[in-house]
């Protein structure tokens, strides 16, 4: 292989790694309508296996009064990254009730954990959402984005 060759081989594989990083980094953009979703926790159970916390609020698309439970297991000693499953139940003023499924994965950083959550609806409807968690003000905070 002639020192040409050798170098276009270099340049190139640089140029892939390149690409592949920024894609990487950019590669999962959330985008579309989206709702805010806004809960007051109403418990926090510490377990051998990590906490449980439980909250309610009022959401607006047609939800009304949501309860969730959320199941957090972390993955370092720390306690600062994991991930979590949980559930949800809903009730509007007509009296519908959905159920949820709720799975995802978190960070903490002081007393504020990030969520990043796939939420499936016994309706059919499927949510990506962000999320902040303020465990001193014992609140949590979601921009829910419905995938179409």
């Amino acid at each position: 292989m002639s020192i040409f060759n050798k170098i276009k081989a270099k340049f190139s594989l640089a140029l892939g790694i390149l690409f592949f990083g920024i894609s990487f980094l950019f590669g999962f953009q959330v985008s579309g309508e989206s709702f805010d979703a806004n809960f007051k926790i109403s418990s926090w159970t510490a377990t051998k296996s990590g906490s449980v916390i439980t909250s309610e609020g009022i959401v607006g698309e047609g939800y009304g009064k949501v309860y969730l439970t959320h199941t957090f297991s972390s993955n370092n000693p720390e306690g600062s990254s994991g991930d979590f499953v949980g559930q949800a139940r809903t009730i509007n003023k007509d009296g519908e009730m959905r159920f949820a499924s709720l799975q995802g994965i978190w960070e903490r950083d002081g007393t504020i954990v990030t969520m990043y959550t796939l939420d499936g609806v016994t309706n059919g409807v499927m949510n990506y959402a962000k999320g902040k968690v303020d465990l001193f003000a014992g609140t949590l905070s979601f921009e829910v984005f419905p995938i179409d």
